[in-house]
């Protein structure tokens, strides 16, 4: 939902931030503070907010719903949405997605029991941050060798709930990385999301899972991830990657990436093994800006799912330049990349390191030649914010491509 945030100044200057609100077809946010921690909307508020948006009622015929918010000494944050003709509807939730993980919710639960399985994990990081964790809706794209025990570490850590996409199915070659998978699996060609789902499950350790087996092109899927407080990236694809930063910023999720490179030798060695963790903000900088992939890249990954016979022919004129996605898997590789990045949502939720979290955007680290470094964030990447915080728009994330393969779709069914 796109917001002009309206501070309450001139009436001439009022005025002008409301009719840019009605030409945009963007909510209004009233927000203002409690000096003394009151931690409600006081009578007050309730006269003042009923005022103010009956008035904005008659500017802004476009736009909508808006939104009233106190700001706490603590820097919480807590707001409800004006409904149009009067009343007030609460948040459920506030988040910032800053160096930090911010997630306020509208009722603290601080009387909230522990469960056995997550005492141990209570002790380090605090009852609050799993009662956090235990409300939260994270979204893991890609269910296979990094994204497999990122989903095992999720949900043992006992967060809420989990939305899992992968369009494929279980195969003999994913029975090395995959946990929880068998042989039985592999021969019946279970979907990938399923296979985790069923396991979560039978756990009973109390996570929702919201398997989707579906590719992220759908604009179904691109809505459910966008619903979800935090994403995990899990996918060798760089149209794959570039759309979900596209998610974290046209839908203000913060994103967090994990890529591994691992490279034979030839001669039954490792020419180098790598692997990085991105944390990324969605009005910061990018996959792109970082260097990850350019937009080039970007065309071609999106051609050869779309038109595989010109992207094999551009390949072979040289206009395109080819990625080799077959590379090696190894468990023990993949759950250690996996960990660092489940760690930096821990780090974010719950600071656990020593220096600011301002300098870990960018982690790296190379087995091979045994280093690790951090690297902080950059400018604002303007080719993946362009739609910075606005939601659900047609075509979808502003891709024309969306709308297209989804119109295909329709056509086939």
């Amino acid at each position: 939902m796109p917001i002009a945030i309206v501070r309450l100044i001139a009436t001439d200057r009022l005025r002008e931030l409301l009719q840019r609100a009605d030409t945009e077809g963007l909510s209004v946010l009233k927000i203002h503070s409690h000096p003394t921690g009151f931690d409600r909307f006081s009578e007050y508020d309730d006269r003042s907010d009923t005022e103010f948006f009956a008035a904005t009622d008659s500017w802004v015929e476009s736009g909508g719903p808006h939104v009233t918010a106190v700001m706490l000494p603590s820097g919480r944050l807590f707001g409800r949405t004006a409904n149009k003709g009067g009343g007030f509807r609460p948040l459920h939730m506030v988040s910032v997605a800053g160096a930090e993980l911010e997630y306020w919710f509208e009722r603290e639960d601080e009387d909230q029991v522990v469960p056995d399985f997550a005492d141990r994990h209570a002790q380090i990081l605090g009852e609050g941050t799993f009662a956090k964790m235990r409300r939260l809706r994270v979204a893991v794209v890609g269910c296979s060798g990094t994204g497999s025990p990122v989903v095992e570490q999720l949900y043992r850590l006992g967060v809420g709930e989990l939305v899992l996409v992968d369009p494929d199915t279980v195969g003999p070659e994913n029975l090395n990385r995959i946990i929880n998978s068998r042989h039985r699996h592999a021969t019946s060609r279970t979907p990938k999301v399923d296979l985790l789902a069923d396991a979560i499950e039978d756990t009973g350790l109390g996570t929702h899972v919201f398997p989707i087996q579906q590719d992220l092109c759908d604009p179904s899927v691109v809505r459910a991830v966008a619903s979800c407080d935090l994403i995990f990236g899990c996918v060798d694809s760089v149209y794959a990657r570039f759309l979900l930063n596209k998610i974290a910023s046209t839908y203000c999720v913060p994103y967090i990436d994990v890529g591994i490179g691992i490279r034979a030798d030839g001669h039954g060695g490792i020419g180098h093994a790598t692997g990085a963790v991105h944390f990324l903000q969605p009005d910061r900088s990018s996959l792109i800006s970082r260097g990850v992939f350019s937009v080039a890249d970007v065309q071609s990954d999106a051609m050869a799912r779309t038109d595989p016979d010109e992207h094999a022919e551009q390949l072979d004129a040289g206009y395109l330049r080819g990625a080799d996605v077959s590379q090696p898997a190894v468990i023990t590789i993949n759950s250690l990349f996996s960990s660092h990045a489940v760690l930096e949502m821990l780090n974010r939720l719950h600071p656990i390191r020593m220096d600011d979290n301002a300098g870990f955007a960018v982690q790296r680290w190379s087995l091979s030649g045994d280093f690790h470094m951090a690297e902080p964030d950059g400018d604002r990447c303007k080719i993946v914010s362009r739609y910075l915080g606005q939601g659900d728009m047609n075509p979808p994330l502003g891709l024309p491509a969306l709308s297209i393969q989804q119109e295909g779709r329709r056509a086939i069914a």
